[in-house]
């Protein structure tokens, strides 16, 4: 896992690096098989006719964040993005979130960041995009994009709590624009703002100045891929998170043993008073993708009292997942998890 030592910059410069489990693995990728930013693993490769509409032309205007797939790296095997401004305003949030950050501890932390930095990280991050590879191993290479920051002000910041961090044994260093931040344990994390309110972050082997300037530089863009771009057009890029993920990743070898590998996952989960997620998995045909979707619908239906909805469907070669829960659902679900884990010896979540 990814880990920035000091807890409250790293949430105030690149909310969500850790992305949970996401570890380094060099694995090859399998040439025939399609990949968020390749139809063979190898888009990069792929001319694109710009004389010619595209699909990416077709949809990048559907997210206000779009433009982020010009910086993010073609062959990221995980592709998300997190609106995190949308996230804030939810009623989930406010029920289940800002509790806990009234908590006595986490509070203290947080009046003391605003009091030294002079802004509130939580506020300022309006939406944050990534794309990483090597997901599965020790830890990821990948390109973060965050919205909202002030570059002033971040950039005022790290003056101020350098010396701290040092003491904690964690290094914070400048090379003109790029700062480079480098945790006692030797993870990196380096970026640069692109404009006054957007920064571009590089994790693992790249996290220097030289990743950081070919990243804003968009030497490698994700929205060359034809194969990316026509599964992005299926996605509610406008919910709170989405995401699509490369069947290749280590993440899937358990799949394996089912008797399916998907191609890959993708779709997005909004949050608001309530939960709706709506994700496909792609298979290699659609006899495949009827298959599974009639093994699933003959498997959920104890769990069809607990949602609002829970709809399983194949189209072409694409397994459709709609799932709905209002507030009340979903906390009688936590209950009922929390109850299972306490009864294991795991506690609550």
């Amino acid at each position: 896992m990814v880990r920035i030592r000091h807890g409250w910059l790293v949430a105030a410069l690149a909310l969500g690096i850790s992305a949970g489990a996401c570890k380094k693995d060099e694995k090859k990728t399998d040439p025939t098989a399609a990949t968020p930013g390749s139809a063979a693993g190898k888009t990069a490769e792929v001319p694109v006719d710009n004389a010619k509409p595209t699909v990416a032309g077709a949809v990048l205007g559907q997210n206000p964040n779009a433009s982020d797939l010009a910086l993010l790296p073609v062959d990221s095997e995980v592709v998300l993005g997190l609106n995190f401004a949308q996230l804030q305003k939810s009623a989930l949030w406010k029920k289940f979130v800002e509790p806990q950050m009234m908590k006595p501890e986490t509070a203290a932390k947080m009046a003391e960041f605003k009091a030294k930095c002079g802004f509130d990280p939580m506020a300022a991050i309006q939406s944050v995009s990534m794309g990483l590879k090597g997901v599965g191993g020790e830890k990821p290479d990948g390109v973060i994009v965050v919205h909202g920051p002030e570059k002033d002000k971040v950039m005022g910041c790290l003056d101020k709590v350098k010396d701290e961090a040092a003491k904690e044994g964690s290094t914070i260093t400048k090379d003109g624009d790029v700062v480079t931040v480098v945790s006692k344990d030797g993870d990196n994390f380096a970026f640069t703002y692109v404009s006054p309110t957007t920064l571009v972050g590089v994790v693992g082997a790249n996290a220097n100045t030289a990743g950081v300037k070919a990243a804003a530089a968009g030497t490698s863009a994700l929205k060359t891929s034809q194969a990316f771009t026509e599964m992005y057009s299926k996605i509610n890029t406008q919910d709170s998170l989405w995401m699509l993920m490369n069947g290749n990743s280590k993440a899937f070898d358990k799949a394996a043993a089912l008797g399916f590998k998907p191609k890959a996952v993708f779709g997005s989960v909004n949050v608001t008073d309530g939960l709706t997620v709506d994700m496909r998995i792609r298979l290699d045909t659609p006899d495949q993708a009827a298959q599974i979707a009639n093994m699933a619908n003959s498997q959920v239906a104890q769990f069809k009292p607990m949602v609002d909805k829970l709809l399983i469907v194949n189209e072409g070669a694409d397994v459709k997942f709609n799932v709905a829960l209002s507030t009340q659902k979903l906390e009688a679900l936590i209950q009922q998890f929390a109850g299972m884990m306490g009864g294991m010896g795991g506690g609550t979540p």
